[in-house]
């Protein structure tokens, strides 16, 4: 299988593709991140690239660029994110424009290629605050921009599950040792 992480160079990117690097079946993996964050910790030697790993720097908001890389993949993990807690609420045009249309980018891409699987990296944000413990079958209630535009993003990636396999992941905050630290 051959499979492309957008933003793959940040923090669980970089945990991913050491995963998926163990996996024989896995024929390729290419990496597209605009290296916005500079975290060059992807190339270093914590772990053996191999052959099947290559990386592309590009924005998910170059779509001629993104439906070129798409075009090759069998699976898409689509990482790539605007992300600055506890500031997600300070631009919100920064937001709507990286998670929600560069989302819709991907998922135009995904629409017109042979890619059988979408893995969407969401967030907890999309239930905003509250008292209450939340569920799969909670109301969608996200409070700052960072979590209308993730909510956003999970439509658009909703839209395709009657053609492809989908799947929205809604991680809190993730933590713990990793060579692309985030502080």
């Amino acid at each position: 299988m051959r499979i492309l992480i957008t933003g793959g160079a940040g923090y669980i990117g970089t945990a991913l593709c050491a995963e998926l690097l163990q996996n024989r079946d896995v024929k390729e993996i290419v990496v597209y991140d605009n290296l916005s964050r500079h975290n060059y910790n992807l190339f270093m030697g914590f772990q053996k690239l191999d052959q099947r790993f290559s990386f592309i720097e590009g924005d998910i908001l170059d779509s001629r660029n993104l439906r070129r890389a798409v075009a090759k993949a069998d699976i898409v993990y689509h990482l790539a994110a605007k992300v600055t807690t506890p500031f997600a609420d300070q631009d919100a045009h920064l937001f709507e424009q990286v998670n929600h249309w560069g989302t819709a980018e991907v998922c135009y891409a995904v629409e017109e290629s042979e890619v059988k699987k979408l893995v969407y990296l969401s967030s907890v944000s999309v239930y905003g605050a509250g008292e209450t413990e939340k569920t799969l079958e909670s109301e969608l209630n996200p409070r700052t921009f960072y979590g209308i535009s993730k909510m956003r993003g999970e439509e658009h990636v909703n839209r395709l599950a009657d053609k492809l396999d989908v799947f929205v992941v809604r991680c809190g905050n993730v933590y713990g040792y990793n060579k692309s630290m985030r502080f």
